[in-house]
C-alpha cells in the first residue's frame, strides 16, 4: 500500500470512529455507503478500530465505547435477534407453571417475555413496560408493576418507589439481562437508578438467571448491579472468556447454552 492510500485508510478509519461514537451506533451498510467502499472493507476497519478500543464491534455494525451510553433500544431490539430468540427459549424452558419471577428490563427480556406468554399461572413482577405489553393480555398470568419514573431509553420504571415495591416480594426467580460484564465478574448497567432496582431484585429472588449474548463481555458500563457470584445460572450463546469461566467455577454458577 502506497503512502497516499495509507493516508486515505487512516482518514477513513478516523472518520468511522468519530461517526460511531457520536451516533452511538452505525451499521456496516451505512458506513460502506457513506465512504463508498465495500462492506468487507468496513468490516476490516471495524475490526482494527475495535482492537484499538476505539469502537465496539456489534452484529451488523459498530457501537460507541462509552461506558455512559448504551445503544438505542430500537437498535438493540433488532441486534442479534436470532441469538436472543434462542436464549429466550432456553430461559423460558427453565420456568414452570405456578412459579413467580421478577423480570428486568432490556431487549433480551422483552423476547423472553414473549416466550413466557405461552405459560400459565405465572406471577410476574416487572419494571419493564415492554415486558408488560407482551404479558398483560394473558389472563392466567398475574402481572404486577411498580410505580416510578419511566426511562425513555428503554421503557423501564425506576426510582425509590419502584425499589420499595420490588423489595416486598421474594419470587422463585429473577430473569435478567445486563449491559456489560467485566472480566473480574462485575455485572454493570448504564443507568444508576436501573442498576439499584436490579440489585434489589437480585437480593430478593431465590434464584437469579442471567440471560445475555456474548457481546456483553466486550462492553463497559458505569453502574454496578452485582457480581457473577450473585447469580445461579448464566445463559449465553458462546463460552465466556476464560477468566469469567474461572469465576463461574469458583462461585458454582451454572453455564447453559442453546444447542
Amino acid at each position: 500500500m502506497n503512502k497516499e492510500n495509507k493516508v486515505k485508510v487512516a482518514d477513513r478509519r478516523e472518520g468511522i470512529a468519530k461517526t460511531v461514537n457520536e451516533r452511538g451506533y452505525a451499521s456496516i451498510d451505512f458506513l460502506a455507503d457513506h465512504y463508498s467502499v465495500s462492506t468487507q472493507t468496513i468490516r476490516r476497519d471495524i475490526l482494527i478500530l475495535s482492537e484499538s478500543n476505539l469502537v465496539t464491534r456489534h452484529h451488523g455494525g459498530a457501537g460507541s465505547v462509552s461506558s455512559l451510553v448504551n445503544l438505542s433500544y430500537d437498535i438493540r431490539r433488532i441486534s442479534m435477534l436470532d441469538t436472543k430468540r434462542s436464549l429466550a427459549r432456553k430461559a423460558a424452558g427453565m420456568i414452570r407453571p405456578s412459579q413467580s419471577l421478577f423480570i428486568s428490563g432490556g431487549s433480551t427480556m422483552e423476547i423472553v417475555s414473549k416466550e413466557l406468554s405461552r405459560l400459565s399461572t405465572l406471577c410476574v413482577i416487572t419494571n419493564s413496560i415492554h415486558v408488560a405489553l407482551h404479558l398483560h393480555n394473558q389472563k392466567e398470568i398475574e402481572l404486577m408493576m411498580p410505580c416510578g419514573r419511566v426511562r425513555h431509553q428503554n421503557g423501564g420504571l425506576v426510582g425509590q418507589a419502584a425499589i420499595d415495591f420490588v423489595s416486598r416480594f421474594q419470587p422463585d426467580f429473577l430473569l435478567m439481562g445486563i449491559g456489560a460484564i467485566s472480566l473480574d465478574g462485575l455485572l454493570l448497567e448504564y443507568d444508576y437508578e436501573e442498576a439499584m432496582l436490579m440489585n434489589q431484585m437480585m437480593k430478593n429472588a431465590r434464584d437469579v438467571i442471567l440471560v445475555t449474548d456474548n457481546s456483553k463481555f466486550e462492553k463497559r458500563a458505569i453502574a454496578q448491579v452485582g457480581h457473577l457470584g450473585d447469580i445461579s445460572c448464566l445463559i449465553t450463546d458462546r463460552e465466556p472468556p476464560a477468566k469469567i469461566q474461572e469465576l463461574m467455577q469458583q462461585y458454582n454458577v451454572k453455564l447453559t447454552m442453546p444447542e
